[in-house]
């Protein structure tokens, strides 16, 4: 249908001939397409518009029930928190998705069914496990689309995207409607909980999902961006938004584009951010509580499929106010824009290319670069903190079960998948829970982060350096879920001030070199993926520094750290010629040296062999810690023990 359709197009358009102008046969041929074809059309439209409606009535006829007390069924593996992790934490309410899955039953059926045939049992069996599951799977489709779709779309791709939650919808709802249908003298236990990690997982290694990375970056043009204006010519690259600080799209973004265009007063922080809550209490009628460290309310999945699960955080609090918030905000766009003077002071040329930097004023000193500010901000009594670190995240995945008394009980979750490490004794396959990292930077002081010098109860102005989602590398506000299952790990112990200094120039580096590669190729989402995602960014800062690392895992594709080391390369001569006209600029030669040596050795988890598995493993269980689902403490021992046996065969003498 969809070749007839094309080729009659192309007749008709001049672009070609099926038999010949004026033919009888196109007559027929155009005939035969409007009289078979638009009713063809027509039928499938209306069976899409009828398998909405059925899915529709099933959601309405089917109804779940969540027994609190169902201690007597088995037991249903799903995202199994680790036994570890709830020891350590008796004063959080959790549960696995496993548990709440135990507790979902179909009502009790008040019908006299005795008289039913054992056939006609089975029957209304299969026709009920097929409906729940295209119910459910409709519910999954639908949540699935709005978080982890998020979070995969710039790494695989649209279509690409679809099709993997698809597919993992589709495995979840039978495993759920299994679960929520299995009777006790059925069989199967053993193996429903060995599939449980599997169905909740995506099964794709990490060599797939770069593989994806590239192939959507080679078959579809690079998108625009959101305030791009293509009619006019206006397209806004990666290098625009770190001169102007940050990547907004609504009216909050303005408050980035009101600073002065050339200086900034420290002294003036505060009133700007008055100036924002000023705004915001204006655009919500009041509503606005700088002290607010609340999420918005969270909201049910479906309540007659899914009873008290909802999505979203609870009543637990965020890690800052909102008001701490917006300082987090606004340190960020200043030291984004102090990271882009590296690249005009490069490419600018002439003795005023300094009056074309963004400065910021602080306790009397002129700051053209991160670095300044915070050795500036020291100074007037301030503590500084930088450390890289890592967090396990669910891109917004975050499931609670609502109680009776109105509480909540919360559910972990992850986005889980393969390692690309396989048992090589059980054949079992590893997985990792994805975790984000970055490098922290943590400010106490007078101005920002006042919060912070309360050594008991305060917490301090927290941003990360690193290339987000959105793709820019760049300095981000950090706050987060203050709860146990959202704790950071420190990939190290906290730097040094000298080396903290020397992290926070080697990340203006980054953020100058990865923007620009980015506007040069044109790269698809900022580069996120292809030059590598939040962990690279921040590791290659980190392994320049120590020269070794403890992040896992590592993405970086050969071919993009081959622009990365030509472009530190090209940065360092660039920046050599300013020394004279800056002499702020000696140090960074050095550290620039570190960027491109640190680089050219960095470790990669794409192509995995005996001998690197040994410090695949020893980064894996850095990064992780103390597990918080025993998917991850199952995954450390089996590459614990990959490691074991590669360390004693690679270790080897060869017989002489």
């Amino acid at each position: 249908m969809v070749f007839m359709s094309t080729a009659l197009r192309t007749a008709l358009l001049g672009g070609g001939r099926i038999v010949g102008d004026g033919s009888p046969l196109l007559l027929l041929f155009t005939s035969a397409i409007c009289i078979f074809g638009t009713p063809a059309l027509y039928y499938l439209y209306k069976y899409r518009i009828s398998i909405k409606r059925k899915v529709e009535e099933m959601e309405l006829r089917i109804r779940v029930v969540r027994n609190r007390n169902n201690n007597g069924r088995r037991r249903v593996i799903c995202m199994e928190l680790d036994p570890t992790f709830a020891t350590d934490n008796p004063e959080w309410r959790v549960m696995s998705l496993g548990e709440y899955l135990t507790q979902l039953e179909l009502p009790k059926d008040e019908n006299n069914n005795e008289g039913k045939s054992k056939f006609r049992k089975k029957l209304d069996d299969v026709v009920l496990r097929k409906e729940l599951e295209i119910a459910v799977g409709d519910v999954l489709m639908k949540t699935l689309g709005r978080t982890y779709g998020a979070a995969l779309l710039p790494m695989l791709g649209m279509g690409t995207v679809a099709a993997s939650i698809g597919g993992i919808s589709d495995k979840i709802s039978k495993y759920i409607a299994g679960c929520i249908l299995l009777s006790d003298d059925e069989e199967g236990e053993d193996d429903a909980a060995s599939k449980a990690v599997d169905r909740m997982s995506f099964d794709l290694t990490l060599m797939e999902v770069v593989s994806f990375i590239n192939i959507y970056q080679k078959t579809f043009a690079p998108p625009t961006n959101d305030d791009d204006d293509p009619s006019s010519g206006i397209i806004i690259t990666p290098l625009e938004y770190l001169r102007r600080g940050e990547k907004l799209h609504d009216e909050d973004g303005k408050f980035a584009y009101e600073f002065p265009t050339s200086t900034f007063d420290m002294n003036d922080f505060h009133e700007y951010v008055n100036g924002m809550e000023k705004r915001i209490l204006e655009k919500e009628g009041g509503k606005y509580d700088p002290n607010d460290t609340s999420y918005p309310p969270p909201k049910p999945i479906h309540p007659r499929l899914l009873p008290d699960l909802y999505l979203g955080n609870g009543d637990l609090s965020c890690t800052h106010t909102k008001r701490e918030g917006l300082e987090h905000r606004l340190i960020c766009v200043l030291l984004n824009r102090l990271c882009h003077n590296y690249h005009v002071l490069s490419s600018g040329g002439g003795k005023n290319t300094l009056d074309n930097c963004f400065v910021v004023t602080c306790a009397g000193e002129r700051c053209i670069f991160p670095e300044g500010l915070l050795n500036a901000l020291v100074k007037c009594g301030h503590v500084v903190e930088v450390c890289p670190r890592a967090i396990m995240t669910n891109f917004g995945m975050q499931l609670c079960v609502k109680e009776e008394d109105g509480s909540y009980t919360y559910v972990p979750t992850a986005l889980f998948l393969r390692t690309g490490i396989d048992s090589t004794t059980s054949g079992a396959a590893t997985y990792f829970a994805s975790p984000h990292g970055g490098m922290d930077l943590n400010i106490s002081g007078p101005i920002v982060g006042r919060r912070g010098m309360d050594k008991k109860h305060g917490r301090p102005a927290c941003v990360q350096f690193y290339v987000s989602i959105n793709g820019l590398c760049c300095f981000h506000p950090d706050e987060d879920v203050d709860a146990p299952w959202r704790a950071k790990t420190s990939l190290c112990e906290i730097y040094t001030y000298v080396d903290a200094m020397r992290a926070i120039r080697m990340c203006a580096i980054v953020a100058v070199v990865f923007s620009r590669i980015a506007t040069e190729h044109n790269l698809p989402f900022g580069g996120y993926g292809i030059l590598g995602m939040c962990n690279d960014s921040s590791t290659i800062v980190d392994y320049a520094l120590r020269g070794i690392t403890n992040a896992y895992p590592l993405l970086s594709t050969g071919r993009y750290l081959n622009h990365i080391v030509s472009h530190f390369a090209t940065l360092m001569e660039e920046l050599r010629e300013r020394i004279v006209d800056v002499p702020a600029l000696e140090p960074v030669m050095n550290d620039i040296l570190c960027l491109i040596r640190g680089t050219s050795r960095l470790p990669s988890d794409l192509h995995i062999s005996p001998l690197t598995l040994i410090d695949t493993s020893r980064r894996h269980d850095a990064t992780f810690g103390t597990p918080v689902f025993q998917n991850t403490a199952d995954a450390k021992i089996i590459l614990g023990e990959m490691a074991d046996i590669a360390r004693k065969y690679t270790s080897m003498e060869l017989a002489r």
